[in-house]
C-alpha cells in the first residue's frame, strides 16, 4: 500500500498531502524504529490550533495513522509512542515535501508553500513542551442571535464527523461531510485567498456581512471571517453562551486561542498566521446553503 503524508496546516482549505516514494517510506520506517525512548506524552499538535500541526502517515486506508509533531511520534493506540527529541523523523518528512507542480495534492502556488515552509521552520526551531492546556477563564459577551448554537463540542468532535467538516462547517453549524468551500454551493466559490473573494463567495452562500457582534438579529448568529494572507481562510462563530468557538480543518472544535484563551472577541484573539480580520458576518439557518 501506498504511504500518504498529510501536512497539518490549513483550517479552510483541504491539507496538502503526497504520497511518499517507496525508499522514502523505508527510511522512514528505519528512523522511527530506531529511536529508543517512549513516552505517554502525545504530539502536542494533536490538540489542534491554528497553524502547523505537525505530519499524518497513513500506509493503509483502513488503518490507524501516525502523528508527528513537537518531537513525539504518536503511534497506533495500542502501543507506545515514541520520543523524536531531535525532531529528525519529522525534518525528514518535512524533507520529502515535493514542489507543487509535481504533486496535486499539495494544492498550493510556489509562493505560498514558500509562506507554509517558513511556518514550518519557525516551528521546528522551537522547544515544544508537552504538557496540559490551561484555559483561563473569561466572562462572555451578550449573545445577541436569537438562533446561536450552544457550545457542544462532542458533536463535531466524533470520528465520523471530525475529519470531514471544516470551520466553514462549523460557523454555520451544518454537517455536510464535505469539508465546505465558501461560494461552491452556489458556482461562486472564491478564487483568491483574500477578504475580497472569499466573502462575497460566503454572500453567495446567503451570509450577510455585519459591522459588529451587538445589534439584536432574530433568525440567526454571528461569524466572523479571517485570513491568513494568500495562504487559507479560517471562521468563527459566536455560541449561545456568547463567548466564540471555531473548528481549525479537521481537528476539534474549541473555544478557546492559540494562546489558550478563551474567545470572547475573535477580533482580539490569538489567531496565528491568520492576521487580516475581514469581518463579523451573520449567518441564517433558513436561508443558507453550503457544500
Amino acid at each position: 500500500m501506498p504511504t500518504t503524508v498529510t501536512l497539518n496546516i490549513f483550517s479552510g482549505r483541504p491539507n496538502p498531502t503526497w504520497i511518499l516514494p517507496d525508499e522514502a517510506a523505508l527510511e522512514l520506517r528505519e528512523r522511527i524504529h530506531h529511536q529508543p525512548t517512549f513516552t505517554t506524552a502525545g504530539p502536542p499538535g494533536a490538540a489542534g490550533g491554528l497553524g502547523y500541526r505537525g505530519i499524518e502517515i497513513r500506509s493503509d486506508g483502513g488503518a490507524e495513522p501516525l502523528f508527528v509533531h513537537g518531537g513525539v511520534v504518536g503511534t497506533p493506540s495500542a502501543s507506545p509512542n515514541i520520543v523524536d527529541a531531535k525532531r529528525d523523523v519529522e525534518r525528514f518528512l518535512i524533507g520529502t515535501m515535493p514542489k507543487p507542480e509535481h504533486a496535486p495534492g499539495m494544492a498550493m502556488t510556489p509562493d505560498t508553500l514558500g509562506v507554509v515552509r517558513e511556518l514550518i521552520e519557525k516551528d521546528l526551531a522551537a522547544r515544544v513542551v508537552a504538557g496540559e492546556i490551561l484555559i483561563p477563564i473569561l466572562l462572555c459577551p451578550p449573545n445577541v442571535g436569537a438562533c446561536a448554537p450552544p457550545y457542544e463540542p462532542a458533536v463535531w468532535n466524533d470520528p465520523v464527523t471530525q475529519p470531514h467538516n471544516n470551520c466553514y462547517n462549523y460557523a454555520n453549524d451544518r454537517i455536510t461531510n464535505t469539508f465546505a468551500q465558501p461560494g461552491r454551493y452556489h458556482n461562486a466559490q472564491y478564487t483568491q485567498l483574500t477578504c475580497a473573494s472569499v466573502q462575497p463567495a460566503a454572500v453567495a452562500d446567503g451570509l450577510q456581512a455585519a459591522a459588529n457582534f451587538t445589534t439584536p438579529i432574530n433568525d440567526g448568529w454571528y461569524v466572523a471571517l479571517v485570513i491568513w494572507p494568500n495562504v487559507d481562510f479560517h471562521w468563527y462563530r459566536q455560541d449561545k453562551g456568547g463567548c466564540w468557538s471555531h473548528k481549525p480543518g479537521g481537528t476539534a472544535a474549541r473555544n478557546y486561542d492559540n494562546s489558550n484563551h478563551i474567545i470572547t472577541n475573535p477580533q482580539t484573539a490569538d489567531r496565528g498566521g491568520y492576521t487580516q480580520f475581514c469581518s463579523f458576518m451573520i449567518t441564517r439557518p433558513c436561508k443558507v446553503r453550503i457544500k
